[in-house]
């Protein structure tokens, strides 16, 4: 069981369920080594099982924790073992949503990755806000429900694919690297989780562009099971509708992350 977690009771509020097990751990390790990278920012360590893994390596760690109290654990940790170890752990107490990540990517150029086992609660916010920033980093390795993991990856035409699975996939090539079994967790979820990787794409578009793709495939996700037609009306005349180069008649949840651009790139004349 992972520091802290039989002395300090876990809020449902924060949809807090610790890893018991080391295996997955050791898969995030593994895949942030193969990254070479230097620097790490963790979202949400709880009882510190990741944590303690990461500053076993060479690295600068950055942990940001919104509940004080496992915030207080991982400092009184590092610092009873900060002499040993090769790594280093700076832990800011904050909701991660409101921590300014530009300005700490901004701090260094050094190779960085971004980790967590992220509540599911907040997991849509908090890759959106991981996402604009994936140029800048070498890779992102979540833990996830595995519900939330096959939206990100999600396939045209199938039922996991959504406006979020366009607007990852524009950004990043995602995969789903394995599957966590429910009882690896503290207390036992009532879902599986599964570990996704995140990486920039080799060709991405500007961010201002992506945004206005994130706009339409937000508004026509809105009506998945009508005709585009419907949800496009807001952008267009209906004159202009004749001419687009998508097929109206078609659902929202046919169209592909790169159809998405097209249709963008003719709302707006681009």
């Amino acid at each position: 069981m992972s520091m802290g977690e039989d002395r300090i009771k876990q809020k449902k509020s924060l949809s807090q369920v610790f890893l018991k097990t080391d295996w997955p751990v050791r898969k995030v390790v593994e895949r942030l080594q193969s990254l070479h990278i230097t620097r790490v920012l963790e979202i949400g360590p709880g009882g510190g099982v990741l944590t303690r893994a990461l500053i076993e390596q060479p690295w600068k760690v950055t942990a940001v924790e919104k509940d004080h109290r496992f915030a207080d654990r991982l400092e009184e940790y590092y610092a009873a073992r900060k002499g040993e170890l090769p790594g280093s752990l700076r832990i800011v107490n904050e909701d991660v949503l409101k921590f300014d990540l530009e300005e700490w990517l901004d701090e260094s150029n050094e190779p960085t990755a971004i980790v967590g086992n992220i509540p599911y609660a907040i997991s849509t916010p908090i890759v959106m806000w991981v996402l604009p920033s994936m140029h800048r980093v070498k890779g992102v390795e979540l833990l996830v429900q595995l519900e939330f993991a096959a939206r990100l990856a999600g396939v045209a035409g199938t039922k996991d694919y959504g406006s979020l699975s366009v607007y990852t996939q524009l950004r990043t090539q995602v995969q789903i690297e394995c599957k966590v079994e429910r009882t690896c967790f503290t207390p036992v979820p009532a879902v599986d989780s599964a570990l996704v990787f995140m990486k920039m794409r080799a060709h991405t578009m500007p961010d201002d562009f992506l945004r206005k793709v994130e706009t339409v495939a937000r508004v026509s996700f809105t009506q998945r099971r009508k005709k585009l037609r419907n949800a496009i009306r807001q952008f267009l005349t209906e004159e202009r509708l004749q001419g687009c180069p998508i097929d109206l008649n078609r659902r929202p949840d046919t169209l592909t992350p790169e159809e998405y651009v097209e249709l963008t790139k003719f709302i707006y004349s681009l």
